[in-house]
């Protein structure tokens, strides 16, 4: 049933007369207003959102390195490692610093590893504290029987839904003295609803995941959050203004940040910056950049492109009144991030009573974003000196 605008109860009136979806008119705004809610989608999202806490479980591959504890002599047979997690049983290690090779031949514990030295006829030598040993591979024997094998497990990641809303107030008068006032209750509504977008794409990159159960407030945790809290060591300091000085120290960082990404096989990410920052980085380097129009990227126009070690990555411009985004730039898959709206509060109009002469709509939406493995997915640099 199509809405029915005017002065009312919204106690007598049923959904369908108060609300008007309006989630899809996202699509009609411009390509560049909004990259980041054009570009992300709800894929990543395997259920509905039915509550104010999506949770969901981080997927993690095993590490392969793992530090030395305690000096041991070359015939030692069991060797303390920093780090549990990282050896199993038929696992090849490797000391890069003396070339030998060690068969995991147990583990206790996770941290504790009993090996056979001097494997493939290499030459079994005094393992010292600061050495670290590579996990190479497995070299299983035919035949081989199941064992209590150290299992990898990932974080237990969650994120709370935010409510975006804010009002549209007009006067009966003002209401009905527009031949089409319609169309001008309909450009407020527009102007609202893209403020509030504006505020959900900033959340995206930068919010912090909240709580307050007294106050029923929620807010979401963006790209930011979750390598802070999951993955800090993908946070990289760009070093300040000095680093633009040069091109090599500059591209350098920029490479640091994509790496992070691409040693957790990770997939070929996106680069996010504001207009500020995308000005100091077009400047380096014209041949590493390519700055021609590219409106078959996922439908998105002027995206640049930086060659990487993990290939051209797209370059997007985030176009950002406050500021904010001028410190940081955001190294992003796609694929791995995503938002999706409470079930049944995607973006939508709805009349409330107004006591007196006029009306009043309520432009709403509540969302929340999912970073599916913000170790491989996600990384940011900081302290750009712009």
């Amino acid at each position: 049933m199509q809405a029915i605008y005017g002065q009312k109860s919204s106690f007598s009136a049923t959904d369908s007369n108060l609300r008007i979806n309006i989630e899809d008119l996202i699509k009609k705004y411009p390509d560049y207003k909004f990259p980041v809610l054009k570009r992300w989608n709800s894929n990543v999202f395997k259920k509905d959102v039915l509550s104010h806490k999506y949770e969901w479980s981080d997927r993690q591959l095993r590490p392969v390195k793992a530090g030395v504890v305690n000096q041991v002599t070359s015939v030692a047979a069991a060797i303390a490692v920093d780090k549990a997690g990282v050896f199993n049983v038929n696992d090849v290690a490797y000391n890069p610093r003396t070339g030998e090779k060690l068969l995991v031949l147990s583990t206790q514990g996770g941290t504790l590893v009993n090996v056979e030295r001097g494997f493939e006829g290499t030459l079994a030598t005094t393992i010292i504290e600061t050495d670290e040993l590579v996990r190479l591979g497995t070299a299983a024997p035919e035949g081989a029987k199941s064992t209590n094998m150290v299992q990898t497990s990932g974080d237990d990641l969650f994120n709370y839904t935010q409510i975006f809303r804010d009002y549209v107030e007009m006067s009966d008068g003002a209401y009905k003295g527009f031949i089409r006032g319609d169309e001008s209750k309909a450009d407020s509504i527009e102007r609202i609803q893209m403020e509030l977008m504006e505020g959900l794409a900033q959340s995206l990159l930068v919010g912090s995941r909240y709580r307050n159960a007294a106050q029923k407030r929620s807010t979401m945790g963006g790209v930011k959050y979750f390598v802070d809290t999951y993955a800090p060591e993908n946070a990289i300091d760009f070093g300040g203004l000095g680093t633009w000085s040069s091109d090599l120290t500059a591209l350098s960082k920029l490479e640091d940040a994509v790496a992070q990404i691409a040693l957790q096989m990770g997939n070929k990410p996106t680069i996010y910056a504001s207009y500020n920052a995308l000005r100091k980085v077009r400047v380096i380097q014209d041949d590493t950049f390519r700055s021609t129009r590219d409106d078959k990227t996922r439908g998105i126009g002027v995206v640049d492109t930086l060659a990487t070690g993990m290939g051209d990555l797209d370059i997007v411009q985030v176009i950002d009144r406050t500021g904010i985004m001028d410190d940081f730039i955001f190294v992003v898959d796609d694929s791995s991030v995503g938002y999706k709206p409470r079930k049944g509060r995607g973006w939508f109009v709805e009349e409330k009573p107004f006591n007196g002469d006029g009306h009043i709509w309520q432009v709403l939406g509540e969302y929340t974003a999912k970073v599916e493995t913000p170790k491989s997915s996600v990384a940011y640099l900081y302290n750009l000196g712009i």
